[in-house]
């Protein structure tokens, strides 16, 4: 049987001897007693470090669409465009009449669009991320150009809007910028709409009065632009101040409306005056200053010149009556006109059955390739799916655990399809529309998943069929206490707790306590002030959370170091909290470590700390910097050794000496491992994005559960000597057959002698240690 006590600190020369031994060593120290200064380089990876990598390829092919817009195709007809989020993601141009995929066109450099428009010359922009590029798309020419970076050091674009003369208007992500591109002129930067802020979200603009709407998240507001004058003016109504983002805006018939998150609320407002019009809900008369929409803003005026619709809750076709403010439910054939998802892309075009009037085209949802065409004329509405290409999605987050059902769960980033593989066939399966996995957890053969963007709360049950909407099902939601990502779960002593980071705009994370038992739940808003909750781990009837300074999308710190809170499971109370690792970003990983103490990682930098004085006991760092809120992974493997991630570095801590050493550095996220030993990653392959999986099978343990005691004994005689590994997944230990019948004492004296020998040949033990190790083996009783 394994035995784990805590640790000593190592003396320096005790440091370097063990340090010497091995191909990557990071400096270790007590804290006080002369830290190593951090290296100002990451550690690169250890060439000689064993085990095997195997790329599993995708796990997850589907459609992630943002937006779409509908105007000139190539070499005439009509064409809608959308693009569909991938590593190199492509413009898909599609017949929206034939229903059929007319081109794909690369985008280099890009992994999605938040903004596709076309422009009033008839070519289509493209606004990206992760680089922050504008593609020009010109259907007259079939030609692509990739003009650049719109506003230098900006990696998101976001709404882009027509202007006036072929020119466009766009909004970034994190600076806030508001910025246009014409063909005679290039780009212009409008500059920071927002001195706090850091999205422009959404931009209309008003051609009858030259103006340019900017709408700002993380928290609500809104900026009118002249740009006759240049004026800016803060144009946001207070009674919509307490809301997170103006997320969509659009200019229609004299009007500007606004898509509020969250809620998602719609209100009508005066260009001129910011005056809130009265919205009238005409099935019940009622009148309200927003109504529910869904859909990614309004189209564009119908030809009847009073009429713009919308996608509400339940995917119903609305439309805004202009002249008396009243929103009408689309009616078919006596009912409700149902479409199959939020409008993402609309567009007026010639009747395929009459050219001389126009019927609305629009795509539905973001994720199937839905679409529909309504004719308001003859009152008819046409469902279909577009054959957009679908593509290997990038993928969030996974998990296994050594307590779950031997396969191996990826989670589709934004699209929140989730893809099984299981080990024991080499095959995955493919489950729709789970919502993005942030945090995951086993207990009772059941699989709980925290999902964003609502901080939702599921359960599985993988001895039943997948059935959305069934099994997985929603526990709950956090979204009501401005919560959005449940990032750190943690099941322990009949509950199941979770951290969670704040919504957008917002600081303070919450632990949620939820009671398997009872099915309550209790929310702790600001366990630490105004800090995310990162990890969770319990040790002793303590619960420890790991906390991050960051708040929710859009927001600057307010903290100014992460914590550790302590949280008395019994009594259900906080305890006190502390900060191990001074002026650290976030603690994105705790773990209760196989010597009774707490390990961690803070940053870059990986610590140890008595759970009972909080004192750490032994910190090293593996790189600098900090990898955000919620990268970091610990995970102690059946060899004893400590398995960890961040930062693109795969790292294993040798849980006697403490020595890290980096078995693989870029190209990677996330870290789980199964009940086989294997682990797993999130891997770009050859690519720039994590869409594929990688399997680490570490190296064979010859010697299963070591004897990892600090010092090396001959029966119950203690050397000194510090215990080590020798190879193998050995230790000095297990080396040592003192359980063994030995005919006599001297023959088991000459085994340690004879081990002795070996270690010193092979740069194991020096002399002196040799010497103790024999000495206590001929104090010892064995043999």
């Amino acid at each position: 049987m394994a035995l784990f006590r805590p640790r000593p600190l190592l003396n320096g020369a005790l440091a370097a001897a063990v340090g010497a031994t091995l191909c990557l060593v990071l400096a270790i120290s007590a804290p006080g007693v002369g830290a190593a200064p951090h290296p100002s380089e990451p550690a690169s990876p250890d060439p000689s470090a064993a085990g095997t990598f195997t790329d599993l390829g995708h796990t997850v092919t589907a459609l992630t669409i943002m937006e779409g817009a509908y105007g000139p195709g190539p070499h005439g007809g009509d064409a809608v465009y959308a693009v569909v989020a991938s590593e190199q993601a492509k413009l898909n141009v599609v017949d929206p009449r034939t229903r059929e995929l007319i081109k794909t066109i690369p985008l280099p450099g890009a992994s999605g669009a938040w903004g596709v428009t076309v422009a009033s010359d008839g070519n289509v922009y493209i606004g990206t991320y992760y680089n922050g590029h504008l593609y020009r798309y010109e259907p007259e020419a079939d030609r692509l150009t990739d003009l650049g970076q719109a506003v230098s050091g900006e990696r998101y674009l976001y709404s882009l809007v027509p202007g006036p003369d072929g020119s466009v208007f766009g909004g970034t992500y994190s600076g806030a910028h508001l910025f246009s591109y014409s063909p005679a002129d290039g780009f212009t930067d409008y500059g920071r709409m927002d001195p706090e802020q850091n999205y422009v979200r959404s931009v209309a603009y008003d051609a009858d009065h030259d103006y340019v709407f900017a709408g700002i998240g993380a928290r609500a507001n809104l900026v009118r632009v002249d740009l006759g004058t240049g004026e800016r003016q803060d144009f946001l109504p207070a009674a919509l101040s307490d809301y997170a983002e103006v997320y969509d805006l659009d200019y229609v018939g004299g009007k500007l409306f606004v898509k509020l998150h969250p809620g998602p609320a719609l209100a009508v407002l005066d260009p001129v005056t910011g005056e809130m019009q009265d919205i009238t809900v005409a099935a019940t008369g009622e009148t309200a200053q927003t109504v529910p929409i869904v859909s990614r803003g309004t189209a564009p005026l119908a030809p009847d010149g009073r009429s713009v619709y919308y996608t509400a809750g339940g995917s119903a076709l609305m439309r805004y009556d202009l002249p008396t403010s009243t929103v009408h439910e689309v009616l078919v054939d006596g009912e409700p006109a149902a479409v199959d998802g939020a409008g993402i892309g609309f567009g007026w075009l010639p009747s395929p059955d009459d050219p001389s009037r126009e019927v609305l085209y629009a795509l539905a949802g973001n994720y199937a390739g839905r679409a529909f065409t309504y004719d308001p004329v003859a009152g008819t509405l046409d469902r279909y799916t577009l054959p957009f290409d679908r593509v290997p999605t990038d993928l969030s987050h996974l998990h296994a655990g050594t307590d779950g059902d031997g396969k191996v769960y990826t989670s589709a980033y934004i699209n929140g399809d989730v893809g099984v593989y299981d080990p024991a066939t080499g095959r995955t399966t493919q489950y729709p529309r789970l919502g993005q996995a942030e945090g995951w957890a086993w207990h009772g053969g059941k699989l709980y998943i925290g999902t964003y963007p609502a901080g939702r709360l599921l359960e599985y049950d993988p001895a039943r069929p997948w059935e959305a909407g069934t099994n997985p099902r929603v526990l709950f939601a956090l979204e009501g206490d401005e919560q959005n990502r449940p990032t750190a779960l943690l099941d322990t002593a009949g509950k199941l707790y979770v951290g969670t980071t704040p919504g957008y705009g917002e600081h303070g994370g919450a632990l949620t306590v939820y009671d398997f038992t009872t099915g309550a739940h209790q929310v702790h808003r600001h366990i630490v002030q105004d800090q995310t909750i990162s990890s969770l781990e319990a040790i002793d009837g303590t619960l420890f959370g790991g906390s991050s300074v960051a708040g929710g999308g859009g927001t600057d710190p307010i903290a100014t170091e992460a914590k550790i809170f302590t949280w008395d499971i019994a009594t259900g109370h906080k305890t006190g909290e502390f900060a191990p690792i001074p002026g650290a970003y976030s603690i994105n990983a705790l773990l209760a470590g196989p010597d009774g103490n707490l390990w961690g990682l803070a940053d870059g930098t990986l610590f140890i700390l008595d759970p009972e004085t909080h004192d750490v006991l032994y910190e090293t760092t593996i790189f600098t910097g900090n990898a955000g809120e919620t990268d970091g992974d610990l995970i102690l493997h059946p060899d004893e050794h400590i398995y960890g991630h961040s930062a693109a570095r795969l790292f294993r801590v040798d849980p006697l000496a403490k020595t890290v050493s980096v078995l693989r550095q870029g190209g990677t996220r996330r870290l789980t491992l199964d009940p086989r030993g294997d682990f797993y990653l999130l891997h770009t392959g050859d690519g720039t994005n994590t869409n594929r999986l990688l399997r680490y099978r570490p190296p064979h343990d010859t010697c299963a559960d070591s004897d990892v005691r600090d010092h090396v004994y001959a029966g119950d005689i203690d050397s000194e000597v510090p215990n080590r590994y020798a190879g193998d997944g050995c230790t000095i230990n297990d080396l040592i057959h003192d359980d063994r019948e030995w005919p006599n004492h001297g023959s088991f004296v000459r085994h340690v002698s004879s081990l002795a020998e070996d270690l010193v040949e092979r740069g194991i033990l020096d002399a002196a240690e040799a010497d103790q190790m024999i000495a206590a083996a001929g104090r010892s009783d064995v043999g």
